[in-house]
């Protein structure tokens, strides 16, 4: 008798349970039945927004992908139409410093509608946005904030409504160059090194910041480092690590983003030798092994 009524209660426990399964089909998160959020890495408290990273190589279009996410174990039970906007504000807000800037519109082209669709029984679906890396200043740091304005269903997710994607860019500077090296040694007391220069050898520049390599030597000739910074009006910057050089300044300078190669003219002052002027074409051959 005893185990005739386990089995019945048994029975009527698994049944029970098929009906809450049946009744609880689709997945609820914080008593919704589906959040709509963007697809980012997990965030903490500490954090404003979830950050994104993608690294930029220096070409003419890149594409970056922004993906929507309905959670659900069935996916959208109907069609979502999802409106995305661009959240400046929300990179500022990032980084209060302002050492990371929200990209310029100039730098980047949006799909010709900002609205999405996650299409009934699907999960995701993905807003590009297309890059523009050869017009960037590559002496700034940038982001893009984007948002989720509006969902037809489900609710807007309260972590994950907003995204910081964050966007180094790899500098197009950085690798192996053959360098042609030429000193004026007319106001200085090293004129018998003359006959040495100009010369050409093989070297390697790092990346050191937004728009900034590094090589090791001045010239070949004196020790430290040397910095070259890319700035936006076309011009480069000159500056060294050796304490002896002094007064630089830049008397001519120039690149080419599309060729990868430089040139600059630059006069320092040095306590022991005189005045001295540096002169440097810089030609990419190959990346860093």
């Amino acid at each position: 008798m005893k185990k005739y009524i386990s089995f019945i209660l048994a029975t009527l426990a698994l049944a029970g349970l098929n009906s809450c399964l049946n009744d609880d089909a689709v997945f609820e998160d914080n008593g919704s039945n589906g959040i709509v959020e963007l697809t980012l890495p997990a965030r903490t408290t500490s954090t404003s927004y979830s950050v994104k990273t993608t690294t930029i190589e220096v070409k003419d279009v890149i594409e970056l992908p922004i993906v929507v996410n309905y959670t659900g174990i069935n996916g959208a039970p109907t069609d979502v139409q999802v409106t995305l906007a661009i959240d400046d504000a929300a990179v500022s807000k990032y980084d209060a410093s302002g050492s990371t800037l929200p990209l310029p519109a100039k730098n980047y082209e949006l799909p010709s509608s900002n609205v999405i669709t996650i299409h009934k029984g699907e999960k995701t679906a993905t807003y590009t946005i297309k890059l523009k890396p050869k017009l960037f200043d590559l002496t700034k740091s940038y982001a893009l904030g984007v948002k989720i304005a509006s969902a037809s269903a489900g609710a807007i997710s309260g972590n994950y409504s907003t995204g910081i994607y964050s966007l180094p860019v790899k500098s197009p500077w950085e690798g192996k160059y053959r360098v042609t090296i030429n000193w004026d040694f007319s106001g200085s007391t090293l004129g018998s090194y003359a006959q040495y220069y100009p010369e050409t050898i093989e070297t390697q520049l790092k990346t050191q910041g937004p728009g900034i390599v590094r090589g090791s030597g001045i010239g070949d000739l004196f020790g430290g480092t040397t910095d070259y910074k890319f700035n936006s009006d076309g011009t480069i910057g000159f500056t060294t690590s050796s304490v002896n050089i002094k007064s630089i300044t830049v008397l001519e300078s120039r690149y080419d983003i599309n060729s990868l190669t430089f040139y600059h003219k630059t006069s320092f002052k040095h306590p022991t030798y005189g005045d001295l002027v540096l002169e440097e074409t810089y030609t990419r051959i190959g990346d860093l092994e």
